[in-house]
């Protein structure tokens, strides 16, 4: 019998995966403390409504039932509340999952991926698994800038991402900003407006980039979430309106039964508690608004965000943010630095609940007293 080798082969992933970036999930537990804000993930303050609650209890008897194939029901709810072709909406487990799909789709090896130089760090990190290039277009102010992303644009580009508004910076395109940008992009480039965070946005100047999905010039897709201003994080829902043909594409690249029975189920019943969506819309708007005049109080740079969310620049550079970071967290408060959204001496906070806010405030006092 002859020896079995030592070095046998093996099956290897492509060196795309193997080489790039990961995701680096938030911190979620103090050093120790009695008790922890978790501040570092954009959850929602207020969380789901009683009601949601109750149709997700309800629903947990239908778990021996395979879910809605393709959600009909959910894209269907959708459609009535935006005014949309239902048939054109696809449903999934969060917007991530879409993005993940739409660099499937339309980008293989090589190709080229346009986003915002601080961009949400998905669209860098999925790109790279792809095998394909992400390109960063340099921003202005921390703001993205349309005639760089232009700029960026070259014969191997394939897609482009705005988030609108954007994570982790809260600023945002204005709606001639967002038309000047679809009008000026090559047609055969897919641009993807991500608006995770627009149920937060209250700014006259903004507006959806829904309208510019056409099938008459169908190179715009728009992706939301339910995980952040709706609190279903945990169950994983998200849905984007499409031209009509990449309407089979995604669908394909979906699969059936995506979305389970209870985040069906809960996506619909939030959709229809208007009471709890002024709650969520109210609470967020007094407490940001408050956090940020309270970080530029105490001499912090900050960003004109419009989202669920602060970020501030901390004075001596990516040692003192990470310093920063850590003696927050030793006092029970998770922040995110912003490190791999190439700002690596800022840091975001979530607007929480009132304990949290009034409690980071004092404890950003307390750190920067010692």
């Amino acid at each position: 019998m002859s020896a079995i080798p030592t070095q046998a082969p093996m099956p290897t992933p492509m060196p795309y995966l193997v080489d790039g970036p990961s995701y680096t999930p938030s911190q979620a537990s103090g050093t120790g403390t009695a008790q922890v804000f978790k501040l570092s993930s954009n959850e929602s303050a207020v969380g789901p409504s009683p009601r949601v609650l109750q149709t997700i209890r309800d629903a947990a008897a239908t778990q021996h039932l395979y879910p809605d194939p393709d959600g009909a029901r959910l894209a269907h709810a959708i459609a009535a509340r935006h005014g949309l072709d239902p048939t054109r909406i696809i449903t999934a487990p969060g917007s991530d999952a879409i993005i993940n799909w739409i660099i499937q789709g339309w980008a293989s090896n090589g190709d080229e991926v346009v986003y915002s130089a601080h961009g949400f760090q998905s669209y860098r990190i999925r790109t790279s698994s792809r095998g394909a290039v992400p390109v960063a277009a340099p921003e202005k102010a921390l703001r993205a800038d349309v005639p760089a992303l232009l700029a960026a644009v070259t014969p191997r580009t394939r897609i482009l991402f705005i988030a609108n508004p954007n994570n982790p910076t809260g600023t945002y395109l204005d709606s001639d900003e967002l038309a000047v940008l679809r009008a000026r992009l090559r047609s055969d480039i897919l641009m993807v407006v991500d608006e995770a965070y627009f149920e937060y946005v209250d700014a006259p100047d903004y507006a959806s980039a829904l309208a510019l999905v056409r099938d008459d010039s169908p190179n715009v897709i728009v992706t939301r979430t339910f995980s952040k201003f709706f609190g279903l994080a945990g169950l994983r829902a998200g849905w984007a309106y499409v031209p009509s043909n990449c309407v089979g594409p995604l669908g394909k690249l979906r699969g059936p039964f995506a979305v389970s029975n209870v985040a069906l189920a809960a996506a619909i019943e939030a959709l229809t508690d208007a009471p709890h969506m002024a709650l969520a819309s109210s609470h967020n708007r007094h407490w940001r608004d408050w956090l940020l005049g309270q970080l530029r109080e105490q001499g912090f740079e900050v960003t004109a965000s419009v989202g669920n969310f602060a970020l501030f620049r901390v004075p001596g550079g990516a040692q003192a943010a990470m310093a920063l970071h850590t003696r927050l967290a030793q006092r029970g408060y998770m922040t995110r630095l912003a490190d791999q959204n190439a700002l690596a001496d800022w840091i975001r906070v979530t607007v929480g609940h009132e304990e949290a806010m009034r409690g980071l405030v004092r404890a950003l006092y307390e750190v920067s007293a010692v």
